[in-house]
Order: C-alpha cells, then sequence, then structure tokens
C-alpha cells in the first residue's frame, strides 16, 4: 500500500500544476487578444469560470462562505484587477518586463511576512527568492525595454502587489474554506466587479469560433482549475513558499510558446528556466511538513 503524499510535498506539486495550467493558458490568450481586449478576456474568464464553479460547488455541497462574505468580495476584485494590470503592463512594457514586474509579488509577500506578521523567513528563502525572480528575468529578458513607460511601470508594481495580497488573502481564508468555496465566490464577485465596468451588451460580437474556443479554454483550464489548485497549495505550504514556486509560470510559458507557436528560446532563456527549477527544487527540499493544513476537506 503506497504511503500519501506528505502535505508539503502536495503543497509544491499543486502549486506547479497551477503554474503550468496558467503558463499554457498564456499563449493561448496572447492569440485572442487579436480579436479580443485585455480587459475583455478578462471579464469573459471570470464568467466563464464562475459559470462552471458555481454548480460544481453546489453539487459538492461547497457553497456556504461561512460567515467570510467580506473577504470574498476583496477577494473577487482582487482576481478582476491582479490579470488587468498585467495585461496593461504587457501591453506597454513588453512581455518580458511586464512579466518580471509581477514577479516581485513573492519578496512581497515575504516581506509582509517577516515585517507585518512576524513571521521567520531565513536567509534560505530569500536567496531562493532572488534566485527564481533572477531566472525569470534571464527566461523572459526583461532587459528588453527600448523605452520606460511610467503607466506601464505603475501597471507592472500593481499587478505585483495584487498578486502579493492575491497569495495573503488565500492564505488568510485557507485556515477558513475549502479551496472551491474560495476560488468560486472569488469568481462570482469578480463577475460583478465586472458587470458593473463592462456592460456585457458591449461585449465583441461577430467572435470566430477559435477565439471563442481560447476564451473558454483562458476561463476553465487558465483560470479555474490553476486557482482552485493554488488556493488548494496555500492550505498546505506557506504564501511566500507558494510565491516562489508560481516563479515557474513563466519557465512552462516559454516552452508552451516554444511547442505551440513554434517561439525558440535562447541559451540565456534556457539557463533562466533551469535556475528557476533549481531554486523551486531546493525550497521544496527545505519546507518542513509541519507547516500544512491536513490534507482532508480541501476540495
Amino acid at each position: 500500500m503506497s504511503q500519501p503524499m506528505r502535505p508539503a510535498t502536495a503543497g509544491v506539486v499543486l502549486a506547479l500544476v497551477a503554474a503550468a495550467l496558467y503558463g499554457v493558458s498564456g499563449a493561448v490568450a496572447a492569440d485572442a487578444f487579436s480579436e479580443v481586449s485585455p480587459a475583455r478576456v478578462s471579464q469573459a474568464r471570470a464568467f466563464i469560470a464562475a459559470g462552471v464553479l458555481v454548480p460544481y460547488a453546489w453539487m459538492r455541497g461547497s457553497l456556504s462562505p461561512e460567515g467570510q462574505v467580506r473577504w470574498l468580495i476583496v477577494l473577487g476584485i482582487n482576481l478582476a484587477l491582479v490579470g488587468l494590470t498585467f495585461y496593461w503592463a504587457l501591453d506597454r512594457l513588453g512581455v518580458g518586463p511586464g512579466a518580471t514586474l509581477q514577479y516581485l509579488g513573492p519578496f512581497m509577500v515575504l516581506g509582509w511576512m517577516a515585517v507585518v506578521q512576524g513571521r521567520p523567513v531565513g536567509r534560505f528563502t530569500w536567496w531562493t527568492a532572488v534566485l527564481a525572480l533572477g531566472g525569470v528575468a534571464m527566461i523572459t529578458r526583461a532587459w528588453a525595454i527600448d523605452d520606460l513607460d511610467l503607466l506601464g511601470l505603475a501597471s507592472g508594481v500593481t499587478s505585483a502587489a495584487l498578486f502579493a495580497a492575491y497569495f495573503l488573502i488565500g492564505e488568510h481564508l485557507g485556515k477558513r474554506l475549502p479551496a472551491l468555496t474560495m476560488i468560486t465566490w472569488g469568481f462570482v464577485f469578480a463577475s460583478v466587479f465586472w458587470l458593473l465596468v463592462l456592460p456585457v451588451w458591449s461585449f465583441p460580437s461577430g467572435l470566430s469560433g477559435g477565439t471563442w474556443g481560447q476564451l473558454i479554454w483562458v476561463g476553465i483550464g487558465g483560470t479555474a482549475l490553476p486557482f482552485i489548485a493554488q488556493f488548494a497549495a496555500l492550505r498546505r505550504i506557506p504564501s511566500g513558499v507558494v510565491g516562489v514556486v508560481a516563479t515557474t509560470e513563466p519557465v512552462i510559458a516559454a516552452g508552451a510558446a516554444w511547442v505551440l507557436l513554434s517561439q525558440t528560446l535562447t541559451p540565456v532563456q534556457i539557463a533562466g528556466g533551469l535556475v528557476v527549477v533549481g531554486a523551486v527544487a531546493a525550497v521544496h527540499r527545505r519546507i518542513s511538513v509541519d507547516v500544512a493544513q491536513p490534507l482532508d476537506g480541501v476540495f
């Protein structure tokens, strides 16, 4: 009889699954931008994710917010805005610099844990975060920026802050709610936000079948499933560790673009990917198995 997976290992695996799904969906979403704006893609993914998650959570008996409505509203607004600011940064700064800025988020999480929460963050964790960010910069070619766009820079920093807040909110709610409940209500409130900001009757018409397929994939495979996996990870390992593991996303995205879009990788980018993988392997080896919640009742 096989031994059950340890909580820390399960948390890292779940975080890697989420990063893989996010990374692949990035290549899919990039192709949809030719017909749909980033804001509309963010709106569509919220609606599609909520449409799938609500009936599933209802069937699983996981719709009760357990008195956490205020936090779930905050989570929903965060989910709506983090993707939008990320897309703005990509559009104004380029994929490399824009993507790298968001991965300042894990540093913000570690800083919050150390300064505000007074939780111990060892030098090892800091150094692995630095290595991971360096690897992300290499694989996204963050230095390839011609002109500094202040609005793009502000969008990137805002995206990083929202990215950090997402991990901290998820860790807080994960002590009280199952992952499925959190992410379902999060996207319900994200959908309400988008209904108020962008009326559905002005959604672009005449989209091709291929674009609709891409939007459906982004909503389910690139949103609902990876968010469930990431919130489940936050119930097992600290938010700072999940943030470091999340830096594998651009590595996987580059690999997906290589396979799906025939985009080649330079030796520097390949080396950056190996640096990120090494940092994640190191932080997994170091974390303690007793930092996690029990495995039962997560979904």
